[in-house]
């Protein structure tokens, strides 16, 4: 093919141009143009447009550069923000480079890039680099490397050889997949499947409504208790079902039509017993595989724990709303959400009344603001509040609320809500304040009671030693009150002492202070006393105050009191000693004849405490049985035959000796110690008596004394028979004896006590008759059968001389007495030929007397009963 002498010529002139341009230089080429080889125009215009081709490549290879630049700072970018955890690499081993991914995952604190994993996988990252290094390309999965905020990362590492430039080595890059969190799933749920009680199944029908299982997860023996192998040999798992479910378990389970999927709860008896609750989800299709029939597709899950979980919630929820306290919740802003139906009973408001409205509808302005602010300071700041505060009703009606404020915690342990529990404190709080008043006041006469005015006599104690003044408290009892309590009974009582405190109070002073401390003893405290004498003037105007008359309906009340005064500082320092020590000169005011007052003095007080101790011996010496019997023989005056004996009691002390009833029987009978000795008495005579028939003694009669407190006890004469039936003797065998003031303390209740007695066959005789208050009619009621003679009218018969004394006149009567109502006479006391003559000559022949006989032991009296005489 021929090429055109145009187209030689024009690569010629090309190659001319590009000559020049790159030689800078024309000689060559105007060489070639003085030779004729071309022209300087077709020369200039190559050049032109040589030139021109050249600014274009030179345009299009700038482009190209800056498209490269901002590729490479494109992949810059993305290299460094790379997810991605990424590595680069070098020839030696060396990490060179890391994007901000690797920095957060690994501890890039090793140069060496094996160094980055742990001990026990060095050896692997070091194989690995060296096949790369090799091959071009390594992977290692599961690889433990340093973690950058905690111990381990676990992932999966790539490497891949990057060509270098020519003459130098080669990099690899190296990417990291961190596969902690997939692999600690992949434990969980390993440990999961593994514990796991959730069952799925398939079962196909057989016929007449029947399944049978042909496929099923082995979780069901945890569930069970039952082998995969047993529950497969029943054919299906509705033997596991209970009775009481078998209706649920057909209807939503078998009764499945194709296309249907339903869930319901079952409970199944577990191969243990027990119960497990399940909720089974089940789906109905046709089975087209062989014959045409219903398959169903189903799932167990055991919600046994969540079901008891539920119950728990129920029944706390029932015992919220059926507490007796009232419940109430709140959000954080106070407005109310709960309440219970003691909240709706108490308050009147319906829970449509106040849900969504504040709880400021229940405030009280009486509320302090203070204490309201600080409330809600505590609860907001998660502190409990607790106190008591003033709410309104419904109806506008004020009641207390003892209540406990808490705030409520969701699960991300923040404050969502407050819960109250309150009680309405209203009538505890109107009762506590009774309480008080009682505490400190006496209900009848509304004067301060024995607490009140300790508090006060201390107090006042207090300011007389600051300002040296003197005190006096009086200790003021009524004589008698008990006898008007028994004949007008205890309201009349009542008023009267009423009536008293009232004439009392009239006789203070603006600093003394009046108290009652109980029954019938008033206490008066004289704030300053100048002069001992101004208060024995106080006493004497006391006494006479209550010797007027008081007007009790249609009653006239005469009354009278005895007053003990203690005045301090002479006779306490204490509050205790000072009251103590009015008391004391109160007792010996009544001693002393009553309606009379006494100072206390230290003799007073010594014969207070030996009382004392003489009451805690005795209390020893009816545990230690130290209390014996003594018998006194009532004789034929005339013959000096013994007729019967009467049993005393005496104290046989280990270390005082014998102890005279006057000392111990007084106060056996104030303290009820004598109805302890009573019995111990009758018992041991009876066992006496026994114990004389047994040894071939004679037995006469015993009389044992009962006294006043005895006589009313409940059941005294049932007790005495059960005494007389364990001991074995007759009613024959004793005797009891009454005085006259004790029969005649409560006559109808004597009357009937004594009728009861007599009716059981025991004799009975009234004891210090002429001393009492007994008029012949209530005589004539009492069944006795014998009166005693007191010994006071016998001790004045001495001589003939004494015939015509009063005394004479008395005892004549009481003998004529007896002997017109038929009753035996007794004569006490006689320790004088001339008194057992004086009662022979008026034809009374039974006595006892220390003429006779003293008081004797048993080894005394007892052959004295052998020989039936005492002459």
């Amino acid at each position: 093919m021929k090429i055109s002498k145009t187209l030689v010529e024009s690569t010629r002139l090309r190659e001319q141009a590009r000559r020049i341009l790159r030689d800078h230089s024309f000689d060559s080429a105007l060489t070639e143009f003085q030779r004729g080889e071309f022209s300087l125009d077709m020369l200039l215009e190559e050049l032109h447009i040589y030139h021109a081709e050249l600014l274009i490549q030179q345009e299009a290879l700038h482009e190209s550069q800056e498209s490269n630049e901002l590729s490479l700072a494109r992949f810059i970018r993305l290299y460094e923000n790379l997810p991605l955890p990424t590595l680069l690499v070098s020839w030696q081993g060396r990490v060179k480079e890391a994007n901000s991914a690797a920095t957060s995952l690994l501890k890039l604190n090793r140069q060496l890039f094996s160094h980055l994993a742990n001990p026990h996988h060095v050896p692997v990252l070091e194989n690995a680099f060296q096949q790369a290094r090799t091959t071009g390309k390594a992977e290692c999965t599961e690889i433990s490397l340093h973690s950058a905020k905690h111990g381990t990362v676990i992932a999966d590492l790539m490497l891949i050889r990057l060509p270098g430039p020519v003459g130098e080595d080669a990099e690899f890059v190296c990417t990291i997949v961190d596969q902690t969190e997939r692999i600690g799933r992949e434990a969980r749920y390993q440990q999961l499947t593994a514990i796991m009680s959730d069952i799925a199944y398939s079962c196909i029908e057989l016929g007449d409504g029947k399944f049978k299982i042909d496929w099923m997860t082995g979780s069901v023996e945890s569930l069970t208790g039952y082998a995969l192998s047993e529950v497969l040999a029943h054919g299906c798992w509705s033997f596991l079902v209970i009775p009481e479910d078998m209706e649920i378990f057909n209807v939503q389970v078998l009764q499945l039509k194709p296309g249907e999927t339903k869930t319901c709860e079952l409970r199944l008896r577990h191969h243990d017993g027990s119960l497990r609750w399940v909720r089974t989800t089940n789906e109905c299709v046709f089975d087209f595989s062989k014959t045409p029939a219903r398959r169903l597709y189903g799932g167990l899950v055991n919600i046994t724990e969540q079901h008891q979980h539920a119950t728990k919630i129920q029944r706390l929820a029932l015992v919220v709303e059926q507490s007796p306290s009232i419940v109430l919740i709140t959000d954080l802003e106070g407005n109310i959400e709960y309440v219970n139906q003691c909240f709706c009973e108490t308050t009147g408001y319906s829970r449509e009344d106040v849900f969504g409205k504040s709880v400021n509808l229940l405030r009280n302005e009486s509320t302090p603001a203070v204490m309201e602010a600080e409330m809600w300071k505590l609860l907001r700041n998660g502190q409990s509040w607790r106190g008591e505060f003033q709410n309104r009703k419904k109806s506008g009606e004020v009641y207390w609320e003892q209540a406990l404020i808490t705030p409520l915690r969701n699960e991300d342990n923040v404050i969502s809500h407050f819960v109250k529990l309150a009680e309405d404190v209203s009538e505890k709080r109107l009762l506590s304040a009774q309480l008080s008043y009682i505490t400190h006041y006496d209900p009848l006469t509304g004067l301060p009671n024995r607490t009140l005015m300790r508090e006060r006599v201390a107090q006042a104690l207090i300011i007389a030693a600051r300002e040296h003044h003197r005190l006096a408290l009086l200790s003021i009892d009524i004589d008698n009150l008990k006898f008007i309590n028994d004949s007008l009974g205890h309201e009349t009582g009542d008023r009267l002492l009423q009536a008293v405190a009232q004439r009392l109070r009239m006789l203070l002073r603006e600093e003394d202070m009046l108290a009652r401390l109980g029954g019938d003893n008033f206490v008066l405290l004289i704030g300053q006393v100048r002069q001992v004498r101004d208060t024995a003037g106080l006493a004497e105007r006391i006494q006479a105050a209550l010797d007027e008359p008081i007007l009790l309906g249609e009653n006239q009340m005469h009354i009278t009191a005895s007053v003990g005064i203690a005045l301090y500082p002479e006779d306490a320092e204490t509050t205790d000693m000072l009251i103590n020590h009015a008391d004391t000169a109160l007792h010996i005011a009544k001693a002393d004849g009553r309606h009379t007052y006494r100072f206390y003095t230290a003799t007073l007080n010594q014969q207070l405490l030996e009382q004392f101790q003489v009451e805690q011996a005795l209390r020893l010496a009816i545990e230690r049985q130290e209390l014996v019997l003594y018998y006194q023989p009532r004789v034929n005056i005339a013959t000096g035959a013994i007729l019967s004996l009467e049993a005393l009691v005496r104290w046989n002390h280990p270390e005082w000796g014998l102890v005279q009833p006057g000392r111990f029987i007084p106060i056996a009978e104030a303290t009820g110690l004598i109805l302890q000795i009573g019995p111990l008495v009758l018992r041991q005579a009876c066992e006496q008596i026994q114990c004389w028939r047994a040894e071939g003694v004679p037995v006469v009669p015993v009389a044992v004394n009962l006294s006043a407190n005895e006589l009313y006890q409940d059941n005294l004469a049932q007790r005495i028979q059960t005494i007389v039936h364990d001991t074995g003797v007759t009613p024959a065998d004793l005797e009891f004896e009454v005085t006259e003031s004790a029969a005649m303390h409560s006559i109808e209740k004597a009357v009937t006590i004594l009728s009861a007695l007599r009716e059981q066959g025991f004799s009975l005789s009234l004891d210090d008759f002429g001393t009492g208050y007994a008029s012949l009619s209530y005589l004539n009621r009492l069944p006795v059968q014998a009166l005693k003679i007191d010994r006071s009218f016998l001790a004045e018969i001495n001589s003939a001389e004494d015939a015509l004394t009063q005394s004479v006149t008395i005892v004549k009567a009481i003998i004529g007495l007896g002997a017109n109502l038929g009753l035996h006479i007794i004569a006490e006391g006689v320790e004088t030929k001339e008194q057992r003559d004086f009662l022979i000559n008026h034809h009374c022949f039974v006595a006892q007397g220390y003429l006779f006989a003293k008081p004797l032991p048993v080894d005394v009296i007892t052959p004295l009963l052998r020989t039936g005489n005492v002459l």
